[in-house]
Order: structure tokens, then C-alpha cells, then sequence
């Protein structure tokens, strides 16, 4: 493959990796959790290709010298760009298992506490709490 060749290769990958990533996001904010599983598996077969390809090139820096300079910038552009939306990325994620984690504590804390007054259930302990969820994140 051509060091042009593989730098249409290399950006494709970026750009579909981004995309993947902003409706994983999405996915995220809106707490559609059941598309997140397929999105992380396109996720990771994206990612794995564009290592593969930009090892590839890296192997080749004769290739990388030859090409033309608006080709190389470019490619650094989209590299600039696929980590910038991986950083932001994870830091969805991030946000959204701390949110989760403090979430089922606080409904693990409210469970376990026992209603002013009032005998718990044979074998369970617990008060009825209000919550409230607003699918955002």
C-alpha cells in the first residue's frame, strides 16, 4: 500500500472512530444503555485497525517522508481530532460510572436503613426513598 494509500486508510479510520465515539456519547446523555455494548465492540475493532495501520506506517518513514506536505498535515490534523474526542470520550464515560457508582451506594445506603417506628420484614431492613432520574449525564 502507498503512503498515500494508507493515509486515506488512516483518516477513514479517524473520521469512523469519531463518529463512533459522539453517538456513544449521545448514547450516554440520553442513557440509551442498550446500544453502548454494540458501539464499544465498533469501538474497539476501529481502534485495533487504526493501530494496525498507523504501526504500518510507521514501519515505512521513507513512505511518511515522501508524501506530500498537505497530506502529512492532514493526518496530523485527524490525529489532533481522533484525540481530542477520545479524551472527551473518556471523560464521558468516566462522569457517567461515577454517577452510577454514586447512584447505587446512595440506593444501597437508603435500602439499608431501617423506617423510624416501624419493624423491618423478616430478614429485611430498609425505607421506602423517593428518587429521581433526569436520563442526563
Amino acid at each position: 500500500m502507498s503512503g498515500l494509500e494508507r493515509i486515506a486508510v488512516l483518516l477513514t479510520l479517524i473520521e469512523r472512530l469519531c463518529e463512533v465515539m459522539a453517538r456513544e456519547g449521545e448514547c450516554v446523555r440520553r442513557m440509551a444503555v442498550e446500544r453502548i455494548g454494540e458501539l464499544q465492540e465498533e469501538k474497539r475493532a476501529l481502534a485495533q485497525a487504526y493501530e494496525k495501520e498507523l504501526a504500518a506506517l510507521r514501519r515505512e518513514p521513507e513512505a511518511v517522508a515522501a508524501l506530500p506536505l498537505e497530506a502529512r498535515r492532514q493526518l496530523e490534523e485527524g490525529m489532533r481530532r481522533l484525540q481530542a474526542a477520545s479524551r472527551r470520550n473518556a471523560d464521558l464515560l468516566a462522569a457517567a460510572k461515577t454517577v452510577t457508582e454514586r447512584l447505587l451506594r446512595r440506593v444501597t445506603e437508603a435500602l439499608a436503613v431501617e423506617l423510624p417506628g416501624a419493624g423491618p420484614a423478616p430478614g429485611r431492613t430498609g425505607r421506602v426513598v423517593a428518587v429521581s432520574f433526569d436520563r442526563s449525564v
